[in-house]
């Protein structure tokens, strides 16, 4: 009996250990469960600040953004949501021949209809006019351009002044480039120069529209090669995929827009802002030699300009001045006879590292003139109603202008002057025609602009503003 009993106690025992332990071991399990549980989430939560870092404030450099972001929507007043205003541009438009900006009359049409505005019409209705924006656009039959009659996205103001109309065409600035590269590069150009023109088109545009040169106007450019030509030639396919593909990138130097000038062709180097009488170029701008475009007809090209034709030139020259100013300072009265009738000698008097001609001498029978700027020399050499041979024998008609101010003189006094030059274009910045052989050759658009850009940066411009 006194066995049994001891059994039984030490069954029982046994069984309150076994209890015990099978307790123990659940704690453990649990505890080990809520550590794992516990790691899981702190490491979820390491994961989440990696994929999410903490908004930080960046001080962003005037005009541009550092690194192109995206515009996000806001809210009105009233908590609507609201999409960020495209940046707008004002166009000043020309008149056929781009000879001024004032109009005698206007014709537009548009939505099948067809209106003609002269100046009293216009001073009589409400100043100015407005036309929206229409969905196939605003055309202009009272000007010709190389397209025809141009047709004008965005509105149009048509404001009385006592010179005339003015018509300003206000449209969004990557539309507006749209417009502006097939009418400054051909379209046929390879697709990445097209892409530097483009960025060097829309750095050019934004640099204009801060420094409101035509506020008087009430535009920011107009449509001519006094700033960048626009509409000359409809929009095409190759150019407007440039501008989208470039969309809101400009050229910048310590965050600030650069004056992003371009021209044709090269004369074997380019120049830097010297050529116009700059003190000190631009930190921007630099003189390269250029090689890419030398097989291009107008790398080199000759012209013979009349004696007469210069003559004539030189004594409009005394006239616009009302005298002339001799070596020894004597004051001419141009009114006289005897004066302007004889051109007595012509001198390139300075030339800029780059070679062009910065400076040249005009002596008459009347008085004499030095010219210094570099459009105005090309100016007053300019081979219009004359025939330029270029460098692979073509033969074209000249213009207004000398090609470039890359030149030499023959002159054969009494007779004519024969200018052989270099290069078409004021040679400042991109070459046009270098870009697209370097392009062909397989240098991208950065590359290009870095060629022919010193110290520059693509950065983004936000062509969005808030309304």
């Amino acid at each position: 009996m006194r066995k049994t009993r001891f059994f039984y106690s030490l069954k029982f025992a046994l069984l309150i250990l076994l209890a015990w332990m099978l307790l123990l071991e659940e704690a453990v399990r649990l505890n080990m469960s809520r550590e794992a549980d516990m790691k899981r989430k702190s490491n979820e939560t390491e994961a989440q600040g990696k994929n999410f870092p903490e908004k930080t404030e960046v001080q962003e450099e005037p005009a541009v953004k550092k690194e192109p972001e995206e515009t996000s929507a806001s809210c009105d007043s009233d908590g609507n949501t609201t999409e960020p205003e495209e940046i707008k541009i004002r166009v000043l438009l020309m008149d056929t021949g781009y000879r001024s900006c004032f109009h005698p009359s206007v014709t537009v049409a548009y939505n099948g209809e067809e209106v003609t505005y002269t100046a009293s019409q216009a001073e009589a209705e409400a100043s100015p006019i407005l036309i929206p924006e229409q969905e196939k656009g605003i055309q202009i039959r009272s000007i010709e351009r190389q397209q025809g009659n141009p047709t004008y996205q965005g509105s149009l103001e048509i404001r009385s002044t006592l010179d005339g109309l003015l018509l300003i065409n206000e449209l969004p600035l990557e539309t507006y480039l749209e417009s502006v590269v097939p009418s400054e590069m051909p379209s046929s150009y390879e697709s990445e120069a097209l892409k530097a023109q483009a960025v060097c088109a829309r750095t050019y545009a934004c640099r204009q529209i801060q420094e409101s040169r035509l506020e008087e106007y009430g535009a920011d450019v107009d449509d001519s090669v006094s700033f960048q030509v626009y509409g000359n030639i409809s929009p095409q396919e190759s150019t407007t995929k440039a501008v989208r593909e470039t969309a809101g990138q400009v050229l910048c130097q310590n965050g600030q827009l650069i004056q992003a000038y371009y021209f044709s062709t090269s004369s074997g180097a380019t120049s830097t802002d010297e050529i116009w009488g700059a003190e000190k170029a631009a930190s921007y701008l630099k003189a390269v030699s250029c090689q890419f475009d030398q097989e291009e007809p107008w790398s080199a090209w000759s012209v013979t300009i009349p004696w007469k034709t210069l003559l004539l030139r030189a004594a409009n020259v005394l006239e616009e001045n009302g005298s002339a100013v001799m070596p020894d300072s004597e004051s001419i009265d141009v009114q006289s006879p005897e004066n302007s009738r004889d051109l007595k000698a012509l001198e390139i008097t300075r030339k800029n590292q780059s070679d062009a001609v910065t400076g040249l001498h005009v002596v008459t029978a009347g008085g004499s003139f030095d010219l210094t700027e570099e459009y105005a020399i090309r100016e007053f050499l300019s081979p219009l109603d004359c025939t330029i041979t270029e460098k692979d024998g073509t033969e074209v008609q000249g213009g207004n202008l000398l090609p470039s101010a890359y030149f030499t003189m023959e002159v054969d006094s009494g007779n004519s002057v024969v200018i052989r030059g270099r290069g078409y274009g004021h040679g400042v910045g991109m070459s046009q025609t270098a870009a697209n052989r370097m392009a062909a050759q397989g240098y991208d658009y950065p590359e290009i602009l870095d060629y022919f850009f010193r110290d520059v940066k693509i950065q983004q411009v936000d062509t969005k503003a808030d309304s």
